[in-house]
């Protein structure tokens, strides 16, 4: 430490100048904070080349041109005491408002990028302290993003093997299966009670009348769409309540559910209505995916802008298909949630409201899709399966992060729709097990293999969460298999 003090100490006191440094202080902090904040969206190799070369290569070209520039062109070199320093600010404050406002917000970075420039020009003479500044809050950042490199390289992969008794299972049975995600629709039975209280009577009725089973008090086993559907198609825990490397590759078809699928003459068809799942460039397993890589946004700007179609494509691809055996997994982002984060939220009621009217949107959806699917595929297995809840109750879904002992709030964030269409409503009479999502393809595959041997390796129907206690908090049990609400930290 003595001598990193005595280095930091000539570095602010020498009279040279150092284009380089100043441009990598520039973009440092922000380029960690993009991993530290969003490794699961960006933890590809592509991307950590695009990265480095917006947060840092960039800033080093542009410095060190205008650095040679100043030297070189005698009119210019009067402005060389202020080049770097205000190159340093424009280039920190463009990166770190941006960041934080996104980029797309124009004239809130022109503002910042204006006073960062005449805050450099008034603190020039002090201006290698900001660039110590910087070069803190880096390391700062860094040490933030430390556990999760370490969980990325150390952290077991046994949740994504897959059981050989799954995999392994001869079908009996061969109906076209679509399983369609409505993100964020709360189970039935949390629909009728407090905090939603709302009346879905008229398409619960639709779904009985349709022949769809409804499954009360049905839940996730994690709070996001990421965590929820990585651990429902492994078909195993994870026990993560935040980052999770590897989670959009199993998604995205390196599961047992595709591989089971495809040992018995499957094909498989991705329908999303965005990339989202797609942001990390996860290698894609299924046969078909309606979104190509190249319609992916580099930094995830825009990645919610412009939604696919879904039913006109998927109607086409059913006819096309028919005679064969056909899987379909189709997410549509709707009802959703309420407001991620504090700054957003509009107030309880205000967000309770909202969702609601998403829900009756996320219904007449749902009555077209399964009536596109049971007239061009009657015999077909539908199974309509939420990734979690509303979160109506919080203020902001990040709320669940602190400890919470109201059942009926952490229900909320848990709760997950589950309705099925057994084909010729042949229902097995093991379904009263089904009770979280971890195990709904074991559950669907023992009927379909007519093998009730896949039971017997049920995992447990607890729910996790991370639970924000000092600086990085911890993953805790929320739910337990009897549904009571529990706070057990995972070892």
């Amino acid at each position: 430490m003595p001598k990193v003090r005595k280095n930091i100490e000539k570095f602010v006191a020498s009279t040279k100048e150092y284009p380089i440094t100043f441009a990598i202080a520039a973009g440092l902090y922000s380029f960690i904070y993009v991993f530290a904040s969003n490794f699961m969206l960006v933890n590809s190799w592509f991307q950590f080349f695009v990265i480095s070369v917006v947060y840092l290569a960039i800033p080093v070209i542009i410095f060190t041109l205008s650095w040679e520039l100043t030297k070189r062109l005698s009119f210019l070199q009067k402005f060389k005491p202020f080049v770097l320093p205000i190159l340093n600010a424009m280039f920190f404050g463009f990166y770190f408002v941006g960041r934080m406002y996104g980029f797309q917000h124009k004239k809130i970075i022109l503002g910042a990028v204006i006073i960062c420039a005449l805050l450099a020009v008034l603190l020039r003479k002090h201006y290698k302290k900001i660039i110590v500044l910087q070069f803190i809050m880096a390391f700062v950042a860094f040490t933030t993003l430390l556990p999760t490199l370490y969980g990325a390289l150390f952290d077991s992969d046994e949740w994504r093997e897959f059981p050989e008794e799954v995999v392994q299972t001869n079908f009996k049975k061969f109906p076209n299966i679509y399983v369609i995600q409505p993100d964020g629709y709360a189970n039935f039975t949390e629909l009728a009670t407090e905090p939603y209280n709302f009346q879905n009577d008229e398409f619960e009725s639709y779904l009985q009348d349709s022949g769809f089973k409804l499954y009360t008090n049905f839940r996730s086993n994690y709070t996001s769409t990421v965590l929820s559907n990585s651990s429902m198609f492994a078909m195993k825990h994870h026990y993560k309540g935040r980052q999770l490397a590897g989670a959009r590759e199993v998604i995205l078809g390196d599961n047992p559910v595709i591989q089971t699928l495809r040992n018995n003459e499957y094909e498989t068809f991705l329908f999303m209505e965005n990339p989202y799942l797609l942001l990390n460039r996860p290698a894609i397993k299924y046969d078909y995916c309606n979104i190509d890589m190249s319609e992916v946004p580099w930094f995830g700007i825009g990645a919610f802008d412009n939604p696919k179609e879904l039913l006109q494509p998927l109607t086409e691809t059913i006819k096309k298909q028919q005679g064969k055996r056909s899987f379909y997994f189709i997410e549509k982002i709707l009802p959703g949630h309420i407001s991620t984060f504090k700054s957003g939220t509009k107030g309880k009621e205000t967000e309770r409201e909202n969702y609601l009217t998403q829900v009756k949107l996320a219904n007449e959806w749902l009555k077209e899709i399964t009536q596109i699917i049971t007239k061009t595929d009657p015999n077909s297995l539908i199974i309509i399966a939420a990734d979690h809840g509303g979160y109506v109750g919080f203020e902001y879904t990040k709320q669940l992060f602190q400890k919470q002992t109201d059942k009926k709030l952490v229900y909320s964030a848990f709760t997950a729709a589950l309705a099925i269409k057994w084909p010729n409503n042949t229902i097995p009479s093991y379904d009263t097990k089904l009770k979280s999502s971890v195990n709904l393809f074991r559950t669907v595959f023992a009927y379909l293999g007519e093998n009730e041997t896949l039971l017997e390796n049920f995992q447990e129907d607890a729910s996790y969460s991370r639970i924000s206690e000092g600086i990085l908090g911890e993953v805790y049990k929320y739910i337990n298999a009897d549904g009571n609400v529990v706070f057990e930290k995972v070892e």
